[in-house]
């Protein structure tokens, strides 16, 4: 029989890791998704496991981005494909298994773009309709 104190603590420490752990991870890992280089802002967007992360990037309407495109996953080819108005935010660009790939970004004018995996396996549905999908957001500052 286990001791009442025991089971006690069981129940409440667990949970309580588990919420801190929950909680402190959006804080941990979004700190690798932002760098520079230079004056350019460079956002890393990992393309894997059929989603991107970050789901949605908000910019400013005057600021020029680097996008680091990188394919967490080991042999599926990804893409990146986003169309707009503005020719400045057509992209489409092939991302290979396990490489990472930079796009310049030149400033947009305020909106919400959506951008997506492209790609498509013969008899299967596409990584679009996996989830594959994501939204850049850009605000008037």
């Amino acid at each position: 029989m286990k001791h009442p104190f025991c089971h006690a603590m069981q129940s409440t420490i667990v949970p309580a890791i588990l919420l801190i752990s929950l909680l402190s991870a959006p804080l941990v890992s979004a700190s690798w998704l932002y760098a520079y280089q230079g004056d350019i802002k460079v956002i890393e967007v990992q393309l894997g496991d059929y989603r991107f992360i970050p789901q949605e990037i908000q910019l400013i309407d005057d600021q020029a981005v680097i996008l680091r495109l990188v394919n967490t996953d080991s042999i599926t080819p990804h893409n990146f494909t986003m169309k707009a108005a503005n020719s400045a935010a057509d992209i489409n660009v092939d991302v290979p298994g396990g490489v990472s790939i930079d796009v310049q970004l030149e400033p947009l004018p305020a909106g919400h773009y959506t951008f997506l995996c492209a790609n498509k396996f013969m008899f299967m549905k596409s990584h679009r309709e996996k989830g594959m999908e994501g939204t850049l957001v850009v605000v008037t500052e």
